[in-house]
């Protein structure tokens, strides 16, 4: 297990801490967290705790979406052909699901093209602008992609196509001669929006286009659900109006009306149980992305877009199948990847792995690179080589810009695309050496051996005698928790085991502890390797957990997360 270097939130004003206490009746504790996330003001807390659809902003300040609209108004009056282009991830089918269903209930002659991942890779692509031209359609809206498609726009254009962009990725220096481009990212970088996901900028553009048609815009929360699902898969950050509108399209899937949705769920295990985010990162959200990673994002679509009560199960029930297989690809190129990094790498001296081996499912080196990433603690890049050509996911830490990185390589590069911490490329086989060389270089200048150190942010000392079922309700106000919105770490220093620790399923430490007469159960994932030192301590140890309920036989317990264990003495 990685040792984790601890760093203590910083004490805010005392004085600033009474007066929101009082002003709010927090306790003192929560409150210190909240004036650390930049929450200083009651109503900013109000609008935190309790957030409202009404304050999310107007669609309109996006630059672009006036052309947008207009262009997609006209195709409506004209009854145009309208193709949606997604992409081939959660966030990439929500957002086509979601215009796609928008569009239809205003009438559109619409529908949608995901392309495939083994056929096409990612992005707007000769194949599928080809496949438009079959269906003779005459606007293409893409979502979450688009916006490094410079030379497919102009294939399109030069077909009698226009393109509408909408995308939440990284442009390049040049942009692509588009109708209109929507996505935060483009132009100044206080522009509002910038945390949305690909789904976030759809649902901004299904607002607008609502309100220019003077149609009503609480219809559209129907499909919060799909907001939802694509922010938090895409590891969004759950801060401005990506909390507001995940924290209402958690509540959505609970009540969804969609029948692909519900029937997921119900084989999901979820079925009338309190959804929370992270079920959806790790339940529901792998299951929409099996089919995807592993070719044809086809039956994934048509789930979230169905209205057929008998359909949606049998799709349902498939892509749970699918994702067990993915499981397994998991498992076995995990193992191949890590036995290559212990031969090839000197991750520390390197400060970036770089794998690349023919056979692996080019569907699953994004997981497996996550998985590397949370090993060693350093950028990582996984290339599945097929013949000539590999194609890459990349995975980073925080101090490590990953898109910006790989631009620095762009010359050896047949293709790439991403943000600061998950990047996608494609790159000749021959290139592969000098890739890797340039990028551990640029991964040797930019990282110190201090970023390599893996750092867990403890929010707040906490005596554990406020612990209650009272303290553990308002946290969760917090709630959805997500990247720069995470669940409040608490730490408590000389903690007194009870009993003897244990190891429960795939290597996870149980056991129980406590101070001042209070005790509580602590479970400790991927922490097995901690059950013998902790058997064999006598002193204290200090703790760093999150504190929470879990449902256990239908009855709420309280349960201590465990993020780190220091062994005193």
């Amino acid at each position: 297990m990685t040792q984790l270097k601890w760093v203590f939130a910083e004490a805010p004003d005392p004085e600033m801490v009474r007066t929101l206490t009082d002003q709010t009746q927090l306790p003192a504790e929560i409150v210190r967290i909240l004036i650390n996330r930049n929450l200083t003001r009651r109503e900013q807390i109000e609008k935190f705790v309790n957030p409202d659809l009404s304050d999310v902003f107007d669609p309109f300040a996006l630059a672009g979406i006036r052309q947008a609209v207009d262009r997609i108004v006209a195709a409506l009056r004209d009854q145009e052909r309208i193709m949606v282009y997604g992409d081939y991830d959660v966030d990439g089918i929500t957002s086509a699901a979601l215009i796609f269903l928008v569009l239809n209930r205003l009438g559109a002659d619409v529908s949608y093209y995901l392309p495939n991942r083994l056929v096409e890779g990612y992005g707007l692509s000769e194949q599928g602008i080809n496949e438009a031209l079959e269906r003779k359609v005459d606007l293409i809206i893409t979502v979450d992609c688009g916006v490094t498609a410079i030379e497919e726009v102009k294939y399109a254009h030069d077909r009698g196509i226009d393109i509408i962009i909408t995308d939440h990725h990284e442009p390049g220096v040049n942009l692509p001669d588009a109708v209109s481009i929507v996505n935060p990212k483009v132009g100044a970088e206080d522009t509002l929006g910038q945390e949305l996901a690909g789904v976030g900028v759809a649902f901004k553009l299904a607002q607008a286009l609502y309100r220019s048609l003077a149609q009503n815009t609480a219809e559209l929360e129907e499909h919060l659900d799909l907001v939802a699902l694509g922010t938090t898969a895409d590891i969004a950050p759950l801060i401005g109006e990506n909390r507001i509108l995940t924290k209402h399209g958690i509540r959505q899937i609970a009540r969804t009306n969609k029948p692909g949705l519900k029937s997921l769920c119900f084989v999901s295990g979820l079925m009338g149980r309190e959804i929370t985010a992270g079920q959806v990162v790790f339940i529901l959200a792998p299951r929409i992305n099996a089919v995807g990673r592993l070719g044809d994002p086809e039956l994934a679509i048509r789930l979230l877009t169905t209205k057929d009560e008998v359909v949606a199960p049998q799709i349902a029930r498939k892509l749970d199948q699918e994702n067990k297989l993915r499981k397994k690809l998991d498992e076995t190129t995990l193992k191949q990847a890590l036995d290559l990094a212990n031969k090839e790498c000197d991750a520390e001296n390197d400060r970036a792995i770089v794998l690349a081996a023919t056979g692996w499912h080019q569907g699953v080196i994004g997981i497996v690179a996550s998985r590397i990433v949370e090993r060693y603690h350093v950028p990582t890049v996984l290339i599945a080589v097929d013949g000539d050509e590999g194609k890459g996911s990349a995975r980073s830490i925080p101090s490590f810009h990953l898109y910006n990185a790989i631009r620095e390589c762009e010359d050896l590069l047949l293709q790439y695309g991403g943000h600061k911490y998950a990047a996608g490329l494609s790159i000749a086989k021959d290139k592969i050496p000098e890739f890797r060389e340039r990028f551990t270089k640029v991964a040797r200048r930019m990282l110190t051996a201090e970023d390599l150190v893996p750092t867990l942010l403890i929010d707040c000392y906490l005596d554990m005698d406020r612990l209650n079922d009272d303290f553990i309700i308002q946290l969760e106000q917090f709630a959805p928790f997500g990247p720069q919105n995470t669940r409040p770490v608490f730490m408590t220093g000389n903690v007194e085991l009870v009993g003897s620790p244990y190891i429960v399923g795939r290597n996870h430490l149980k056991f129980r502890a406590g101070k001042g007469g209070r005790v509580f159960n602590c479970i400790g994932f991927n922490m097995g390797e901690l059950a013998e030192p902790l058997m064999a301590h006598e002193g204290s140890i200090d703790m760093a957990y999150v504190a929470e309920r879990v449902l256990w036989n239908n009855n709420y317990q309280l349960q201590l997360r465990i993020k780190d264990i220091q062994l005193n003495g």
